[in-house]
């Protein structure tokens, strides 16, 4: 009898332990959850701004830039896509430049917090590979001496210049210094006249961007 009560307190003692600290989740199926940050700013400075897209006697263009992107605290690098638009009149409110452009980016610091969108602050540094179009079109005597319209049938002067450029970019707090590898088309229709010039190069160029 005195054994069987001392199995009977033993079982009881087990029964009422603590739980015995086993997790069953599989670790290696935890992930940290994806941030994603979306982003408008003025990008109102090209890298690698041609000689011939130099602002005339109109107001400056506006380039905007439109950015998306995504990283993980679990994740070495980030991701982002950005989307850039142009656009530019003459001194007489025509439209005169028009472009787009491209650009996927792969680093670290591209995913900002609050604080730092809204100061421009922050630092990151990534690869990228980019395309950009531009076109600045004209029109000798669109405008007469009054200031009205010139005829309708006037020849028009015509720039195209195309990019495509890969390198790496580092930024803090909105200074961004860039090394790329450009390869360059520039089409130019004067009149009936055509022209086309391919180049490629590489350059350093250091901006300010808000």
């Amino acid at each position: 009898m005195l054994a069987a009560g001392m199995i009977s307190a033993s079982v009881a003692d087990a029964q009422e332990g603590p739980p015995s600290p086993v997790s069953f989740e599989d670790p290696t199926l935890l992930v940290s959850p994806t941030t994603f940050d979306v982003s408008v700013r003025d990008d109102g400075s090209q890298r690698f701004a041609a000689a011939s897209q130099s602002e005339g006697q109109g107001p400056r263009p506006r380039r905007l830039e439109l950015e998306v992107a995504a990283g993980s605290a679990d994740s070495p690098v980030e991701i982002s896509l950005a989307q850039r638009a142009t656009l530019g009149a003459d001194a007489n409110g025509d439209v005169d430049r028009q472009g787009s452009g491209s650009e996927v980016r792969i680093g670290r610091g591209l995913v900002r917090d609050e604080r730092d969108r809204e100061s421009g602050g922050g630092r990151s540094v990534y690869m990228f590979v980019a395309s950009d179009n531009e076109a600045l079109t004209w029109q000798p005597g669109s405008r007469d001496e009054f200031g009205g319209r010139g005829p309708a049938l006037a020849l028009e002067d015509r720039v195209e210049i195309g990019d495509m450029s890969a390198g790496v970019t580092y930024e803090r707090d909105g200074i961004q210094a860039s090394l790329a590898y450009v390869e360059r088309e520039e089409s130019t229709q004067i009149g009936t006249q055509s022209f086309q010039q391919d180049t490629s190069f590489t350059g350093l160029t250091v901006t300010m961007r808000r």
